[in-house]
């Protein structure tokens, strides 16, 4: 390599922080909020959660 481009590559490894954390890319959301039937999203409806596509649903009494 030549010193010409041994200095760039030190200034652009200089330039970018220690710290800097990559972003996860795994979704956090719960796995209850998914419908197990059909895999959409359930939607909140008082107390239960109700897929749209398929119908299913889940009261919070099931929770207990």
């Amino acid at each position: 390599m030549s010193s010409m481009n041994a200095t760039a590559v030190q200034q652009e490894m200089s330039s970018q922080p220690d710290d800097a954390q990559p972003q996860c890319p795994i979704n956090t959301e719960h796995h209850q909020v998914y419908c197990p039937t059909c895999s959409s999203r359930l939607e909140d409806s008082r107390c239960k959660l109700i897929c749209r596509k398929c119908g299913y649903f889940l009261s919070c009494a099931d929770f207990y």
